[in-house]
């Protein structure tokens, strides 16, 4: 995958202790290394088989040790098709596809947002697809995010090939999809407003640097497990060190 823009995002921080840890051991339905995590060279289309709407463990990819809790969503668009999986099988011309990944590590919490889009002239900016905020609607209130301090969003592009019906035979044409991804600030506050989430599916607004909103659905498998997710690491804080 070609990338058009590169920003770091936050280092993490292995500490040995940890005193800021919530006690309650909540049951993982999965695990997956914290490698698989990394979006620094972008992420497949629609996740590439990551595990949705289950409470999973993030473990250390060499040693197997817990390092957080995470829950992931996934919301679909296909204008062209009424087939529900259909956004998810592959770039296409008019599909847009959100991955949210909501959680808490040993250094505090986060929220992300990938933001995948195949437009039909092939054709996207970066301002088109980069979430400034997202908002929340939560027990009859609205939770506002805004992106972490000091990081940026980083921007990708990818070619793909897809094939339509035409004349009785299958016609092959090339184009272009495009990826963004947002490091959200979640602290303490915010986190205990998602851990106490009433398990439903709930409303959620991003606003993009163009202006533009896209309204979407979190769904109840992902909001009920907010509770765990965020639990790993009640405070949002990173140890003490020694």
């Amino acid at each position: 995958m070609k990338k058009f823009l590169q920003f770091s995002l936050l280092t993490v921080l292995l500490l040995p202790t940890l005193p800021n840890l919530d006690s309650k051991k909540a049951i993982a339905q999965s695990a997956i290394d914290e490698d698989k995590l990394n979006t620094v060279n972008g992420m497949p289309w629609a996740g590439g088989g990551l595990p949705f709407s289950k409470l999973v463990n993030i473990q250390d990819t060499l040693v197997n040790s817990a390092l957080g809790k995470v829950v992931i969503d996934a919301h679909g668009e296909d204008p062209l098709s009424s087939l529900i999986k259909s956004p998810f099988s592959g770039p296409r011309p008019g599909r847009f596809v959100i991955i949210s990944l909501w959680g808490s590590k040993i250094e505090g919490c986060f929220a992300k947002i990938v933001v995948q889009t195949a437009p039909s002239n092939g054709q996207a900016t970066l301002d088109e697809i980069a979430p400034t905020t997202i908002e929340l609607g939560i027990d009859g209130q609205i939770l506002q995010l805004t992106p972490t301090p000091n990081t940026k969003v980083r921007g990708f592009s990818g070619k793909y090939t897809y094939t339509e019906y035409e004349n009785n035979q299958n016609v092959s044409y090339n184009n272009t999809w495009y990826m963004s991804d947002t490091l959200f600030a979640i602290n303490a506050d915010a986190a205990n407003i998602l851990r106490k989430a009433p398990a439903k599916e709930i409303r959620a607004r991003l606003t993009f640097a163009n202006g533009d909103t896209k309204v979407f659905p979190i769904g109840k498998g992902t909001v009920k497990h907010w509770q765990e997710a965020y639990g790993f690491n009640n405070t949002c804080t990173a140890p003490s060190q020694p």
